[in-house]
């Protein structure tokens, strides 16, 4: 169970102002990889009426995060699954080494471990600074 909104929030505890003279807070792991996930969902061919049961399997499965991995259970559930395995991809190397490094990760393990379609679709996604910038920042912006 979710004991707080505030877990998928930025980390600090004061409130955002217009005219902050602080740094831009960072998103959580968790709407990194929710936003990472909607923005390839976004690039595929999949029909209207399947995109919101996606986005709400890609939450359930950031949710999951940490538990006993479960097993997919319908094509929307699975197509989830390879989503969210190139965004904690890209995302875990890029916190360690920064965009080219996770460029290169996912790269290199299209067609291993990574589905070559969604590998491609995050290499277009991810040649834009505006993509990087979004994910450093507390507001996401429509890359």
């Amino acid at each position: 169970m979710i004991s707080s909104h505030s877990q998928f929030t930025s980390s600090s505890s004061q409130p955002a102002t217009g005219k902050s003279a602080e740094a831009p807070r960072a998103l959580t792991r968790e709407a990194r990889l929710s936003w990472i996930g909607s923005k390839l969902a976004q690039l595929i061919d999949i029909e209207d009426n399947r995109l919101d049961d996606l986005h709400h399997r890609l939450w359930m499965r950031i949710l999951q995060s940490g538990l006993e991995p479960a097993a997919p259970r319908n094509e929307t559930d699975q197509l989830a699954i390879h989503i969210l395995a190139v965004a904690t991809l890209a995302d875990d190397v890029a916190s360690k080494d920064g965009p080219k490094a996770a460029i290169a990760a996912v790269m290199h393990a299209s067609g291993d471990s990574l589905e070559p379609l969604l590998a491609e679709k995050f290499l277009r996604l991810a040649s834009s600074p505006i993509f990087w910038m979004a994910l450093r920042s507390d507001k996401v912006i429509d890359a």
